[in-house]
């Protein structure tokens, strides 16, 4: 048979290991908040050193700012629910904000001090490949533009050239071997004469509707 002392004793550590459990699962908790919260400082202190930093990035201030506050409420939520069924207390927030205060007093200087010196070396890596891509990749490019740009414009200089030569050519046959030629033909002459009448009569027309319908209108 079982004594009342035994009982005594089995009831006691269960209430022990009960107890114990509980100060286990309420501390995992209460450093599981603090870490949050300074790992919400951490981040924090890192993109804004960063944006504030790099010129191009500071357009993306906003859209860091919500997406920082978003993903930082989703991850305390997601904690408590964790580790105490979803319920969000004060003292959730004032052991986030014991974290958070904590990173302040122990670790901002140096991780805002670290993330200066990335931000310092990520630029200088950025450019001295835009350097090397200057040099090897954007200048060769820019002669080679040059040098067709200089062949083509000599090539046109050429051709302008070589077509002024031949009209003046085709001019010199035309005068000389053609035109004698032709004027042998009867009535070619006069057709000529009738072609040019025609076409000089056309252009007045077309110049004087222009200027009485358009430039007058």
């Amino acid at each position: 048979m079982i004594t009342r002392s035994t009982e005594r004793t089995v009831k006691n550590r269960l209430l022990s290991g009960c107890c114990g459990e509980a100060m286990t699962a309420q501390g995992m908790y209460i450093l599981v908040l603090v870490t949050v919260g300074a790992l919400m400082g951490i981040v924090f202190d890192v993109y804004n050193t960063v944006t504030g930093a790099a010129k191009w990035f500071r357009w993306l201030r906003p859209v860091l700012d919500i997406a920082f506050w978003v993903v930082s409420a989703a991850t305390v939520y997601y904690t408590a629910l964790q580790m105490d069924s979803g319920r969000l207390r004060i003292y959730t927030f004032l052991l986030i904000l014991a974290g958070y205060l904590l990173y302040r007093m122990l670790l901002h200087a140096t991780v805002v001090a670290s993330a200066f010196r990335i931000v310092r070396f990520t630029q200088r890596v950025v450019r001295a490949f835009a350097r090397v891509l200057e040099v090897l990749l954007w200048r060769p490019l820019r002669f080679i533009l040059r040098l067709l740009a200089a062949l083509a414009q000599g090539l046109y200089k050429i051709g302008c050239k070589l077509e002024s030569s031949l009209f003046f050519l085709l001019r010199v046959i035309v005068i000389r071997v053609i035109w004698p030629w032709l004027s042998r033909i009867p009535g070619i002459r006069t057709s000529f004469e009738w072609l040019s009448k025609v076409w000089k009569e056309f252009w007045d027309r077309a110049s004087n509707w222009v200027q009485a319908r358009v430039i007058r209108s």
